[in-house]
């Protein structure tokens, strides 16, 4: 039972590369010029899916804000604070999951020595 509650590294190590990701997509929605910066976005609703999807009826209504990303609370804080949470959850749950299912697979091939 305890097994169950300690941090898995590949959990950690999934969580970690999807603040990476997050990170560097921040990074190039403040270096772009002009109002395409919104499209940056789009990559984590591939990468999140299926959790993405609650991000989207928001930003799907709201055109992006004429003050650029930093005064967009539709289409930069929601989604950056949706995925920074939500997302980088996601992939903590699933980078364990899968490793805990392959553990287990192996596991149950093998035969008692």
């Amino acid at each position: 039972m305890a097994d169950r509650f300690r941090p898995s590294l590949p959990g950690v190590v999934g969580a970690t590369l999807h603040i990476l990701l997050l990170a560097n997509t921040v990074r190039l929605i403040l270096c772009s010029a002009g109002a395409d910066w919104t499209r940056h976005w789009v990559w984590f609703l591939a990468l999140d899916f299926p959790v993405s999807l609650g991000v989207m009826p928001v930003t799907w209504l709201v055109p992006p804000a004429v003050g650029g990303p930093l005064a967009d609370v539709s289409n930069f804080w929601w989604p950056l604070l949706y995925h920074g949470l939500i997302g980088t959850a996601w992939w903590y749950i699933v980078a364990g999951a899968v490793v805990r299912r392959f553990r287990r697979t192996e596991a149950e091939v093998e035969p008692p020595a």
